[in-house]
C-alpha cells in the first residue's frame, strides 16, 4: 500500500514539473547560407502557478540553444542570459526574439534540428521546447565580388576584405544576400539578406568613395530597394522607390558617394492611402444640386 502511494505521488510531482512551462520554439525561416544569423522566437507560458523571475546581472542563464547534426551528433549548446530581469507572470506569456549569429551558428553545411531549454529557476530544471529544423547551404558570389580596405572610424580599419553579392533562391523566391569575407584568409565575416529580388530588371552594384556598398535592385513590382552597407559589414540604410509613370530610379555614383535619381520615395510601413469617398447628393452644396431659375 505505502509503495503503491509512494508511486502515486512521484507520477504527481512528475505531471507537476512538466506543467511548470509550455514552450514553443519558431524560426523565421528554415533555409540559410553559411554564416547568416538565424532568429529564433521563444514563447514561454508560465503553468507554475506562481511569478517566475529569470535573468539579471549574474545570474543563471535562463535560455539554451541545442543543435543536432542530422547523423545526431551534438553541437555545442548556445546560452543566453539577460542583464535585465525578466517576469512571467502566472498563467502569462513571454516571447523572447533571439539572433544567434556568428559562425556558430550556420557554420557547418547540412540539416540541423534544434531546441530550446528554458530554466524554471525555482526548481533549477531546464524546460525543453519542440523541435524544429533547419537546412544551411553555402553559394558563391554570382552578382559581384569587389575587394576594399577597412576605411579609419570602422572597427578592423586596414584590413582587406570584399563584398560579395550572392542571388540565391529560396524555394520558389529569389532573394539576394551580401557577404563579408576577408581578403586574405577567404573567411567569412558577415552574410545577411537585403530582400527579395525580381531579375525583370538587373540590379545595380558599387562600391563609393568611402567604400561603402551600393545595391539598387527590384524587390516587388514597380517598388525597388536602395540598400548601403558599411565598410564593418553592417547595413547602413534601406529606402525604396516607386517608378510611376515609368520614372525608374536609378543609383548614380558621385564624388562624394552615391543618390538616387528619379523615382518616388516609398514608405512600405505607412499606412495605404484612404480612398476618397463620392459624396451623396443630399451632402452636395445647394448651389450645385440646383439649377438656377431665369429671371
Amino acid at each position: 500500500m505505502n509503495r503503491i502511494l509512494f508511486l502515486m505521488i512521484l507520477c504527481l510531482c512528475c505531471g507537476q514539473a512538466r506543467a511548470q512551462y509550455v514552450t514553443n520554439l519558431t524560426l523565421l525561416k528554415n533555409q540559410f547560407l553559411t554564416g547568416e544569423p538565424v532568429v529564433a522566437v521563444v514563447t514561454v507560458t508560465n503553468r507554475s502557478g506562481a511569478d517566475v523571475i529569470v535573468g539579471g546581472h549574474g545570474s543563471r542563464d535562463w535560455l539554451q540553444f541545442e543543435i543536432t547534426e542530422s547523423t545526431g551528433r551534438r553541437l555545442s549548446p548556445i546560452a543566453i542570459g539577460s542583464d535585465e530581469p525578466v517576469t512571467i507572470k502566472a498563467g502569462g506569456t513571454n516571447t523572447t526574439k533571439v539572433e544567434l549569429s556568428g559562425g556558430y551558428s550556420t557554420a557547418d553545411l547540412g540539416t540541423f534540428s534544434m531546441v530550446a531549454n528554458v530554466l524554471h529557476p525555482i526548481t533549477g530544471q531546464y524546460y525543453q521546447s519542440n523541435k524544429v529544423r533547419m537546412t544551411i547551404s553555402d553559394s558563391k558570389p554570382n552578382m559581384f565580388d569587389q575587394p576594399y580596405g577597412v576605411p579609419e572610424g570602422f572597427a578592423n580599419a586596414g584590413r582587406q576584405r570584399r563584398y560579395q553579392v550572392i542571388l540565391y533562391r529560396e524555394l520558389d523566391d529569389l532573394q539576394l544576400y551580401c557577404r563579408i569575407t576577408d581578403d586574405r584568409s577567404g573567411a567569412y565575416v558577415a552574410t545577411f539578406l537585403l530582400g527579395p529580388a525580381m531579375m525583370a530588371v538587373p540590379p545595380q552594384i558599387s562600391i563609393d568613395v568611402h567604400n561603402k556598398l551600393h545595391v539598387m535592385f527590384l524587390a516587388q513590382p514597380h517598388i525597388f530597394c536602395h540598400a548601403v552597407v558599411n565598410p564593418d559589414g553592417k547595413i547602413n540604410q534601406r529606402n525604396y522607390y516607386k517608378d510611376p509613370d515609368g520614372n525608374r530610379p536609378t543609383l548614380v555614383m558621385t564624388s562624394t558617394g552615391a543618390k538616387v535619381m528619379g523615382g518616388e520615395i516609398f514608405d512600405p510601413g505607412a499606412p495605404p492611402p484612404k480612398k476618397r469617398l463620392l459624396r451623396k447628393t443630399s451632402e452636395m452644396p445647394t448651389s450645385l444640386g440646383t439649377v438656377p431659375k431665369k429671371k
